[in-house]
């Protein structure tokens, strides 16, 4: 199986192995990483992060959450999201934990 890994930026910093046929998202999910989320879909917007390196397919999905000038500065939806490479993100939005 093909892997790719998964890096962050920010506190806490950190890195996985994902499957390039799982969802940003997903993956971090697998690994008890979990972002906020509402819509699962692209729509919201919610789960945004950037993309500081590296490569994402939304496999014919539209990131509607986003406007061009956010897409432009690098925010992608790890929603919808599949990394195509080895990816850094950053700017993500952790869920608060209870």
């Amino acid at each position: 199986m093909t892997t790719v890994s998964i890096q962050w930026q920010q506190a806490p910093v950190g890195y996985i192995q994902g499957d390039p046929n799982l969802t940003l998202h997903q993956n971090l999910d697998n690994q008890g990483i979990t972002l906020r989320k509402a819509c699962d879909n692209g729509a919201c917007g919610i789960c945004r992060c950037r993309l500081t390196s590296g490569a994402i397919d939304y496999r014919g999905r539209h990131p509607y959450g986003l406007n061009s000038g956010l897409q432009a500065d690098g925010w992608i939806l790890p929603c919808i999201a599949y990394p195509k490479t080895h990816v850094k993100l950053a700017d993500l939005r952790f869920t608060s934990k209870a």
